[in-house]
């Protein structure tokens, strides 16, 4: 399995509305890509910044939701929250419990 983690500085009192985005927008389209897995949208309040967590089944898959444009225009819907760019980082998944 293979993880893509994005991590983004929120500008001040968007983490509420950037939350809801990511989960009324983004979540249930993720769920129509084949081979994703599940996702995770993770907030630090007292940092003001998230971390948008994708697993996928393999790494084709998670490639094929950035050169289809899934992925940039995620990141165009939810510029208005962002203080800063994105960071995008890339993991094979070691261990997973359930």
């Amino acid at each position: 399995m293979y993880a893509r983690v994005i991590q983004v500085p929120l500008k001040p009192d968007t983490l509420e509305k950037a939350t809801a985005y990511f989960r009324d927008s983004v979540g249930p389209a993720l769920k129509t890509l084949d081979g994703f897995k599940n996702s995770r949208f993770l907030t630090n309040s007292s940092k003001n910044t998230c971390l948008m967590v994708t697993l996928w089944e393999s790494e084709e898959a998670r490639q094929n939701a950035e050169t289809n444009g899934f992925l940039q225009n995620v990141l165009i819907e939810m510029k208005d929250y962002f203080a800063g760019p994105p960071t995008i980082d890339y993991y094979e998944v070691a261990v997973q419990v359930v």
